[in-house]
């Protein structure tokens, strides 16, 4: 191959040219948005859609064995990884698309980015990937959890569809802030693929058995354009002089190199992965890594950094988290620069020239140590806190048990007692330390408080949730009933009236008022609170119930089906509603609508079988002989292992005239009741 200017072909002596495959990559990632866009937007108008095609929705399948949308997107994407290389991350991924938009910009103000040349930090992505989809598997195995699938999930319904992403809009924001924009400028084109991303680690791996990879013909001229043109720091031009092929798992085929060769030498073919390419000529020398110690300094600065923020987020936001801790190595990496260094630079600012320090050095130092100090006490403690508590929590799984089931908290080991206080204790300074306060977390304060016999801290932490301007309205009812637990329920509705101030019409906290009221007569007061709760929430299904009960209470049994109608209306699966509903309707002597509401309730899965009793009970009662009868045969025959139902459907054959249909039931009846004795 040419290695002089003069053996470069003319075509080749200029820049690059620009590439063709920027534009129609801009173009599918423009798609991938508008189909993001068009997914959310579903959720919106309807309140469900398909569970979100992220992979990190896999984690509920290591963590809990269920298959998910993402999941099976996650698996398509590293089937076709495996033949086709990494495309995703450069055809289909938003952050890709993000960063090569902040790069775009950046250039255009003057601003180069210069990749960070760090070997041992590349190793992150696949560590968070480990912990992310291995580990829970690995630990599941180790403490005996079987692994067979437990069930799918493949429509979120509700809030459950925002549930696993980012727990605000400000977050979001800085997500896409860091990982974009600060990320470029500070560790270079797609540097958090490089440093950060646990999917980019996965793709990487299978990216080296893979075929399918850019490949070079006899043509090339070693110009370099095509490393010039990657946005993806790989040196295409050294790698397919050393290995007739690009070997580097960064690539991300996006086939800008393709495009800009002027010799036409390159190309994306099949035949050798990487994982088996030798050598085809003497290798030239790569681009310099970091020195030892910056690759250390910057390794063990990410850790600190990670912990830190899992400690104060408890584990939100994990993308960003993963961003601000390769920032944080950055930044600690730039540190050991400028005391080693004579001269240190980043693009755009000079921080140390001839040995001496400008100003914007010495806030940049400080800030770096400031954060650094202010990451101890609200991260890195918080971080042992939580694991404190996670193994105290584990440790006391049987004293839960017993305490749920007795109701006292005697019998308790030394050990029970030791974890018990652990819990209370790790799960206080979490709750002191960290943002945002979460259920999990306060759980934990609740059972650490029951166990240890020292109630003092929580009525200050259900306060703190109370007056938490982030906790969402269910979490704040939760919050309230927990006084219930601990025998104040003076206070539980103190708390839910706070949740209804804050939320009008919140249907769970009117549902519980109402029931409190009502057991104390004071019904003009229910009935005022269901009203201003109805004018807040028309459709809320649990208000409609609770004024369903009134009416009732009332002797309004019309007004009260009305209501009824509208909740089964809104939630066909609420089967309270349904059950009173019918009931009413027979009350009322309007039989064929009682059937009909019965009828549909038993095409809904998982339809108690009390159901198909009730129905041939008011078809019987309705003169309606031969309906009567199909329905207590399927009865009969519809649940084998229920002694109960088939008692039931005896009965009504009996009823019915059909005695030897009748005894034969019973004789099965009888069976299975024996059968259950001798079991217990």
């Amino acid at each position: 191959m040419a290695n002089t200017v003069e053996d470069v072909a003319p075509s080749a002596r200029r820049g690059p040219r620009a590439s063709k495959a920027t534009r129609w990559r801009a173009g599918v990632l423009i798609l991938v948005h508008l189909l993001v866009a068009i997914h959310i937007g579903h959720w919106l108008s309807t309140g469900s859609t398909v569970s979100p095609f992220e992979p990190s929705e896999s984690m509920d399948f290591a963590k809990n064995s269920i298959v998910n949308t993402g999941l099976v997107f996650f698996a398509v994407t590293i089937a076709s990884t495996l033949l086709l290389g990494r495309w995703f991350c450069g055809w289909a991924c938003h952050l890709v698309a993000l960063q090569d938009l902040s790069r775009a910009l950046l250039i255009k103000i003057g601003l180069r980015p210069r990749p960070l040349r760090s070997r041992w930090m590349g190793l992150v992505p696949m560590i968070a990937a480990g912990y992310m989809f291995f580990w829970p598997l690995i630990y599941r195995v180790w403490i005996g959890d079987s692994l067979a699938v437990r069930g799918t999930h493949f429509v979120s319904d509700g809030e459950e569809f925002w549930s696993t992403f980012t727990t605000s809009w400000l977050m979001a924001g800085g997500t896409f802030l860091v990982c974009g924009f600060v990320v470029v400028y500070f560790l270079g084109a797609k540097g958090f693929c490089t440093y950060a991303c646990p999917y980019g680690g996965v793709f990487g791996v299978v990216d080296r058995v893979s075929p399918g990879r850019i490949r070079v013909t006899d043509a090339c001229v070693q110009c370099g354009h095509c490393t010039l043109s990657c946005t993806s720091n790989v040196d295409v031009s050294r790698e397919v002089h050393d290995y007739g092929m690009v070997v580097d798992p960064g690539c991300m085929k996006c086939m800008d190199c393709v495009s800009v060769c002027p010799e036409n030498a390159l190309h994306f073919g099949f035949g050798k992965p990487a994982v088996l390419a030798k050598a085809v000529r003497e290798k030239r020398r790569p681009a310099k890594r970091l020195p030892r110690v910056e690759e250390a300094v910057g390794l063990s600065s990410f850790a600190f950094a990670y912990l830190a923020y899992r400690g104060y987020r408890q584990e939100k936001d994990f993308l960003l988290s993963l961003g601000l801790a390769a920032l944080f190595a950055f930044a600690s990496v730039l540190l050991v620069r400028l005391v080693r260094r004579s001269d240190v630079a980043v693009p755009g600012f000079s921080l140390k020239r001839g040995g001496r320090l400008r100003p914007v050095a010495w806030l940049f130092a400080g800030g770096t140590l400031v954060l650094g100090a202010f990451a101890v006490p609200y991260g890195v403690l918080p971080a042992v806190a939580l694991v404190r508590a996670d193994s105290a929590w584990r440790t006391l799984d049987e004293a839960r048990s017993r305490t749920e089931a007795t109701g006292s908290v005697e019998g308790m080991s030394a050990e029970e007692r030791a974890a018990a206080a652990t819990l209370l204790s790790s799960a206080i300074l979490v709750h002191e330390r960290s943002q945002p306060l979460t259920q999990v977390n306060t759980e934990r304060v609740v059972w650490g408080s029951i166990l240890a016999r020292d109630p003092e801290p929580l009525a200050a932490v259900l306060e703190d949730v109370l007056a938490s301007e982030r906790a969402s309205a269910e979490f704040k009812f939760d919050a309230s009933q927990v006084f219930l637990q601990i025998g104040r329920p003076e206070m539980a509705e103190d708390a839910a009236r706070r949740v209804l101030d804050e939320f009008p019409g919140h249907g769970r906290s009117v549902g519980f008022l109402v029931q409190a009221l009502g057991s104390r007569g004071q019904i003009d007061e229910a009935e005022a609170l269901v009203r201003e709760a109805i004018s807040a929430r028309p459709d809320d299904p649990i208000v409609l119930f609770a004024q369903a009960t009134l009416r009732s209470a009332r002797g309004d049994v019309s007004g009260a089906v009305e209501d009824l109608q509208r909740v089964v209306a809104i939630n066909p699966l609420n089967g309270e509603a349904r059950d009173q509903l019918w009931r009413m309707l027979n009350t009322l002597r309007r039989s064929d609508e009682a059937v009909a509401v019965l009828r549909a309730g038993l095409e809904l899965e998982g339809a108690p079988p009390e159901w198909r009793a009730h129905l041939a009970q008011v078809l019987l009662l309705a003169g309606k002989r031969d309906e009567a009868l199909v329905e207590a045969r399927a009865l009969a025959a519809g649940d084998q292992d229920d002694p109960r139902m088939l008692q039931v459907a005896t009965a009504i054959l009996r009823q019915l005239g059909e005695t030897a249909e009748a005894d034969a039931v019973a004789r099965r009846a009888a069976a299975l009741g024996d059968a259950s004795s001798m079991k217990r």
